[in-house]
């Protein structure tokens, strides 16, 4: 059993929370159990589930509003994926022909992206869920630079990944869950490997990306354990500045209060009213900083964008029924194209 929370800075924090309330749910402390036996895996919440059968090859997606579940084998999902990258493709190859019709002297700009992992094991220890965990920094930078026809490379700045985990040694999940991936991987592997041909070609075209995900895996190899407790922190560092670790847990902790500050706050005057409310006031303030004079003189800061944090509550060993892996009987099918 594990909880999770999902907090979105800024106005995109204020838009996603409107539109997980408009839809009934919400982003904060979602509750989740993931259940493994064998070469089957759920993963269920209040709202959805999934089911993951490795030796029938086949991915179960259950919605307990609408009381209905939608069922694809790993072949059908591989071509829904293939189509989708086909799709993408032929819109975005659509787009840049527009952009060139309207102006045939424009130059093609072209965003190349150089990946650096590091990983820091400072020694803290603690306890999650009874079991011993140790704390370790995964650092993923990414640097962009931009290149236009007869103009030189420009840096536009770093997108850094922090990944924060507690990782156990001896959670009892571990054998099992182990043994479901081996499966489940060798089994998708025949169905994907389209897509990781695509991939790679894709790779082909800027090596360093290709080099930067393979370090990443290399780093993450390294580690042992498995995850009781992790965050995940996503910021934007200006040109010029270096990334400041100690500022990122910092902003997490007080998003981390001002989200539970601010849970048990009710919507007045209904659901609807009350976000309609809420909308308002976030223009309103959008409004008042437009109207500040800008201060060209204040320094560039590093910006926290998304924070991920899942946390493992309990671990329960025993007999995994078999009615676990398959959608309620009183669901409703819906076959998709």
């Amino acid at each position: 059993q594990s909880v999770s929370d999902v907090r979105l800075s800024g106005a995109l924090g204020v838009a996603a929370n409107m539109a997980a309330r408009l839809g009934g749910g919400n982003l904060h402390d979602i509750a989740a159990t993931t259940s493994v036996s064998g070469h089957r895996m759920r993963t269920e919440s209040s709202a959805t589930g999934l089911i993951i059968d490795a030796d029938a090859g086949r991915i179960t997606t259950i919605d307990h509003k609408q009381k209905s579940y939608t069922s694809m084998t790993f072949a059908e999902m591989a071509a829904a994926m293939q189509q989708a990258t086909q799709s993408a493709k032929q819109s975005s190859s659509a787009e840049r022909a527009k952009e060139k019709t309207r102006d045939p002297q424009a130059a093609e700009d072209s965003v190349k992206f150089k990946y650096k992992v590091a990983v820091d094991r400072p020694g803290q220890r603690e306890k999650v869920s009874g079991y011993d965990v140790e704390r370790v920094f995964v650092t993923v930078t990414i640097e962009a630079e931009v290149s236009s026809e007869g103009k030189k490379d420009e840096a536009v700045g770093n997108m850094v990944f922090l990944v924060d985990q507690w990782l156990s040694k001896d959670a009892p999940q571990i054998a099992a869950l182990r043994e479901f991936q081996r499966a489940y991987m060798q089994k998708a592997g025949q169905e994907f490997r389209s897509q990781a041909q695509g991939l790679q070609s894709v790779f082909a075209n800027d090596p360093r990306m290709k080099n930067g995900f393979e370090a990443a895996a290399k780093e993450l190899a390294r580690v042992p354990g498995i995850a009781l407790k992790s965050a995940t922190y996503v910021s934007l560092v200006p040109v010029g500045l270096e990334y400041d670790r100690q500022l990122t847990l910092g902003d997490g902790a007080t998003a981390a209060k001002e989200s539970a500050a601010k849970k048990d706050e009710k919507p007045s005057g209904g659901r609807l009213r009350g976000m309609m409310g809420a909308m308002r006031a976030a223009a309103e303030n959008a409004s008042k900083q437009s109207e500040k004079p800008s201060d060209t003189s204040a320094p560039p800061r590093q910006t926290l964008l998304m924070t991920v944090v899942d946390e493992v509550k309990s671990i329960t060993q025993g007999n995994v029924p078999a009615a676990t892996f398959a959608p309620p009987a009183e669901y409703k099918e819906i076959r998709r194209p």
